[in-house]
């Protein structure tokens, strides 16, 4: 004997046609009932309630001047025009890592209120890392003055493996204690409040392909690289992983048999060449006069020729990542991104040379390689899309 499935209750039909209205509203700059109705499919009196039910509820509001768009020269009665209402609900989202943290607060209508970067405490355990965390969420809370009642839920992008159904941070050596660490769960406690964690690379991943450089792609596949070396797969909007867990520690993936040994214990992985520490110290022991990190980017800024060929040869590890991921998942956009414009620019250059040439042979218009600064600000945007699109559903 088969066991049925459970229908909806009309209840749970009319919140779901609710969310899937406020969803349209939310990434519009003013939407009409009637075209609700063409995208949703909905018939027009069940749109006009849901409307009424929205207004009354204050998560929309009447936008009178809808930017683009002239309705001046249309004979009959002029559509009205809805947006939400930003002060309804809000959204924190927090990205992190072994030395800095981030948070950000945007409005329902995803624009920013409050927005703050701290320095992580050296050498702090993980649970002075979670103090750390719930006391720079606290701070926004005051600091962006929203009513804690208003708020939807904490999206974080937190380094490591993680799993992202239950918000445990299931590896991140970096930092003692991050192991089987109940992130998601200690938060849910602190805040009594929705969390959603996910990999830090995947949500500035997530954003980048939603409103940042690479938009044009549907199958993106990117490099995060500072101390360590993150990746992410996007593909049609949605964060790839498997059961349950981010997916991709591509940093840890073997680039050279019996090579440069890793921090994680290994010997060869690709975060072993093309780290910031592993570039820097490749670079040095060619001969480059460098100090810092910022001394590549800075010397690379002033067209220093014979550095940005070292530094492609440093990172010739990259290429061949590059062209397994190719092979195994078909992607048609590659995304690095550094904390430096310049050198992520050098790392896509060595992508897109690899796969543009012999044997693989990939057409430019095939697969674009895209590169950008790590902004702590689209970071945070896309920590909040971890809730947002919770929301939605």
């Amino acid at each position: 004997m088969t066991e049925r499935s459970t229908p909806l209750r009309s209840e749970d039909v009319r919140q779901k046609n609710e969310k899937l209205i406020l969803h349209y509203i939310q990434h519009s700059q003013g939407i009409s009932q009637s075209e609700i109705v063409h995208l949703t499919g909905l018939k027009a009196p069940t749109v006009l309630r849901i409307f009424s039910i929205l207004e009354k509820n204050g998560l929309i509001k009447v936008n009178k001047n809808r930017p683009g768009k002239d309705e001046g020269e249309k004979k009959g009665r002029k559509p009205v025009f809805y947006t939400v209402n930003g002060k309804a609900k809000y959204v924190i989202g927090v990205e992190f890592w072994s030395k800095t943290a981030h948070v950000l607060v945007v409005d329902f209508a995803r624009k920013p209120v409050y927005s703050l970067d701290i320095c992580l405490r050296d050498g702090a355990n993980a649970d002075e890392i979670f103090e750390q965390l719930t006391a720079l969420i606290t701070q926004a809370i005051e600091g962006a003055k929203i009513d804690p009642a208003k708020i939807i839920g904490i999206g974080v992008g937190a380094p490591g493996q993680i799993r992202v159904d239950t918000g445990e941070i299931v590896s991140y050596r970096r930092i003692s204690g991050f192991s089987s660490y109940p992130l998601g769960q200690k938060l849910r406690q602190r805040f009594n409040l929705p969390i959603h964690v996910a990999n830090n690379a995947g949500v500035i991943a997530l954003n980048a392909y939603r409103c940042g450089v690479a938009q044009e792609s549907e199958a993106l596949f990117t490099y995060f690289v500072r101390n360590g070396v993150g990746g992410a797969f996007i593909q049609r909007g949605a964060l790839f992983s498997i059961l349950g867990r981010t997916a991709f520690e591509i940093g840890h993936t073997i680039s050279e048999i019996g090579g440069k040994p890793c921090y994680c214990g290994s010997e060869g992985c690709l975060e072993a060449y093309i780290s910031e520490s592993a570039i820097l110290e490749h670079l040095q022991n060619k001969g480059f006069d460098l100090l810092r990190i910022e001394d590549i980017e800075q010397q690379l800024e002033e067209g220093n020729e014979q550095l940005r060929q070292g530094l492609k040869r440093a990172v010739t590890y990259l290429a061949v990542s590059a062209r397994n991921i190719f092979h195994l998942l078909a992607p048609d956009g590659f995304l690095v991104i550094t904390r430096f414009k310049e050198i992520s620019r050098v790392y896509a250059e060595v992508i897109e040379e690899e796969l543009t040439g012999e044997p693989v042979g990939v057409d430019r218009e095939d697969v674009r390689v895209y590169f950008d600064a790590y902004n702590s600000i689209e970071a945070g945007y896309g920590a909040c899309d971890l809730i947002f699109d919770q929301y939605f559903i």
